[in-house]
């Protein structure tokens, strides 16, 4: 089996060289009236109008197995092929690891910057993929997703049966999860916080889009928070979320008045978010954010079945930026800290 390594790159990019193909589903087609080259700028958005027809017209890119023309339409099931020769894609950390497999589960190792699933400019190099590649079988895919600056544990399974027996929403199946977070401010005992979550309507005052607050008609959220170690102005938490909802963590820990280290959306309001859309940030940003990345980790995972199967891990290797404030933060430490004693793999 392959051990996972680093890919040959050019500067902060890395060429790919690949065939990809892709079956029109309903959503591609919604509507109607679909051409080819619409479905490859909604699908596949790294290249743009005028990239995509010089490649359909080139043959790169194919329809049914045959060349076709930009106005094309497509209907349900058709296959396109576009074969990749001279794309630089930007270079993720791929130091990804298998920490724990049992059966058709698995438990795996995600460094901060690797993206779960594609994304508009990285769409090979990506956990789904790499981890495909490492078992040498194209049936594993993931059962829940970190966003892409979060590091640390990603739930596998091998195939549909196994992907509806584990998922978090499946009948009589519990997830359990601890996550470490540096956080901005000095938090001197547990809590919980209860508060409601909601997606903040666009507009002007609000232009960062899919941000969350705490709203009294949002869905129903809560999570524990526990202050673990603290240094000057910081504090290493320990967060349990008792619900799954977008940001849940990062919304509860700002609104508490605790925004994560590094956290471009939530904390300072969202600005080094928007100034890095309009280019790179300095380093007087970064040390005024704390960290170029959030500083949260999915450290402790357990899925249970109400028959006691499932698989559970816990994931210490941490961001050299959590030992950076916390050098003290070891395994025993966090072991104790959070109570959960599973095998190690």
């Amino acid at each position: 089996m392959p051990t996972p390594g680093k890919v040959p790159s050019t500067g902060s990019t890395r060429r790919v060289q690949k065939t990809f193909s892709h079956i029109a589903a309903p959503d591609d087609i919604a509507g109607g009236g679909v051409s080819f080259l619409d479905l490859l700028l909604k699908r596949f958005p790294y290249h743009t109008t005028e990239e995509w027809t010089a490649r359909i017209r080139d043959g790169r890119v194919t329809l049914e197995g045959a060349a076709g023309t930009p106005e094309q339409p497509v209907t349900r099931g058709m296959r396109l092929e576009y074969r990749v020769e001279d794309y630089e894609e930007p270079a993720v950390p791929i130091d990804f690891h298998e920490i724990t497999a049992i059966g058709d589960v698995a438990l795996v190792h995600k460094p901060s910057g690797l993206p779960v699933h594609k994304t508009g400019k990285v769409f090979v190099h990506v956990l789904a993929n790499l981890y495909r590649s490492f078992k040498q079988d194209e049936a594993w895919s993931p059962l829940n997703r970190l966003d892409v600056e979060t590091s640390g544990i990603v739930a596998f399974a091998r195939g549909r049966e196994a992907l509806r027996r584990f998922a978090p929403t499946a009948p009589g199946m519990v997830w359990t999860k601890a996550y470490l977070a540096v956080v901005h401010g000095v938090m001197t005992q547990e809590t919980r916080h209860d508060g409601p979550l909601a997606e903040v309507p666009p507009g002007p005052e609000h232009p960062i889009r899919s941000r969350m607050w705490v709203h009294p008609e949002g869905k129903a959220a809560s999570t524990l928070f526990q202050p673990l170690l603290t240094s000057g102005n910081k504090t290493l938490v320990i967060a349990r979320p008792v619900t799954g909802r977008k940001h849940q963590i990062r919304t509860h820990l700002v609104d508490l008045g605790f925004p994560i280290v590094g956290d471009k959306v939530y904390a300072h309001d969202g600005y080094y978010y928007l100034k890095r859309l309009e280019g790179e940030l300095t380093d007087e940003d970064i040390g005024r954010l704390g960290s170029p990345r959030q500083l949260l980790h999915a450290v402790s995972l357990e899925i249970r079945a109400e028959d006691g199967t499932g698989i559970a891990a816990n994931d210490f290797d941490l961001p050299e930026d959590f030992r950076r404030y916390f050098p003290e933060a070891d395994e025993s430490l966090l072991r104790n800290a959070l109570g959960m004693e599973f095998p190690r793999a």
